[in-house]
């Protein structure tokens, strides 16, 4: 399916916020509600839009976040989906990443501060027992804080463009209880579900929900809203890029610069991991190796040099930026 200028528009406002109701798109688009629904359904029918979820900073609810790299060996495709089978399947493991290139696997763990180093290396110790073997490599990192812009890449066209940021993993706990909670866990995987359904499910009023989410949005728990997208299906293709530097001297004009930038959508400021790293969506290798040599030009008294690698597919994907 090729996507017409109205499909770019209304991803570009679920990208912006993914809760809007449709009368809200089909207003700042003078489209008809009934067309705009219409073609968020044949997006969605289309396996365009895999999903609309809540960015929800989990530090604020005391947790740590950890991400964990993995290239493996002697490892075939069957064992690779049985581990990604199970892996999927823990309470803790948040998202789940099938990667290629200088990584083959990543996910991420969330584990409650308080108890944090117990409950790591629990998750970390059943995994090493059955899998140890097939690790040829690992790499663990905190992940915080995240900067997390609105995807621009799809747009091709003349357009008023805003971008914003949503940061995870920035500040200190705030205060909630254990409604905020299940609330949190039956809406930010899909934000477009009814109140009502949440509700019911919960066994509160939908009322308590809209009130719940919305001051659960003013703590900045809840710190955005963003689609996710099935990037072959459109001609794209995401990347992890990490920049070496000589110097963090220029790291703010760095930032200031890719958060403009329409392809990079994501800067990563993670304790254990390199010194500055992005995430891409280009439309070839070749574009991305273009994109980046353009960076170091730019950059070239403080960038030494990057190494990156390629997202296949996200065989869970839940409320921590991507």
């Amino acid at each position: 399916m090729n996507l017409d200028v109205l499909d770019k528009k209304i991803l570009y406002e679920l990208e912006y916020d993914s809760s809007q109701p449709v009368s809200s798109i089909a207003k700042k688009l003078k489209r008809s509600k009934e067309l705009v629904s219409f073609r968020i359904h044949r997006l969605e029918k289309e396996n365009i839009l895999l999903g609309c979820s809540a960015i929800v900073d989990m530090a604020k609810l005391g947790y740590f976040t950890f991400r964990i790299y993995f290239r493996w060996q002697n490892m075939t495709a069957e064992q690779k989906q049985q581990f990604y089978d199970e892996i999927k399947e823990k309470k803790n493991v948040w998202t789940t990443t099938v990667l290629h290139g200088k990584w083959d696997f990543a996910f991420f763990i969330g584990v409650k501060s308080d108890h944090y180093i117990e409950s790591f290396h629990k998750i970390w110790n059943e995994i090493l027992l059955k899998y140890k073997k097939n690790i040829a490599a690992s790499k663990i990192a905190i992940y915080a804080p995240v900067h997390n812009f609105n995807k621009r890449f799809f747009i091709d066209f003349d357009m008023p463009i805003n971008t914003i940021e949503r940061i995870y993993g920035e500040g200190p706990p705030v205060d909630f209880d254990e409604v905020d909670e299940k609330i949190i866990n039956a809406y930010a995987g899909n934000v477009r579900v009814p109140y009502t359904k949440i509700a019911e499910q919960l066994k509160i009023t939908s009322e308590t929900v809209r009130q719940r989410i919305k001051k659960l949005e003013k703590k900045k728990i809840i710190t955005g809203y963003k689609i996710n997208l099935n990037l072959p299906k459109i001609g794209f293709q995401g990347y992890r890029v990490d920049f070496l530097l000589d110097s963090v001297s220029r790291n703010p004009e760095i930032f200031e610069y890719l958060k403009q930038h329409k392809y990079f959508y994501q800067i990563n400021r993670s304790i254990g991991g390199a010194d500055f790293e992005t995430e891409i969506v280009v439309k070839s290798l070749s574009h991305l190796l273009e994109i980046l040599e353009e960076v170091v030009k730019r950059f070239s008294d403080v960038i030494k040099a990057y190494e990156y690698f390629g997202y296949s597919e996200f065989p869970k994907l839940s409320m921590v930026p991507d």
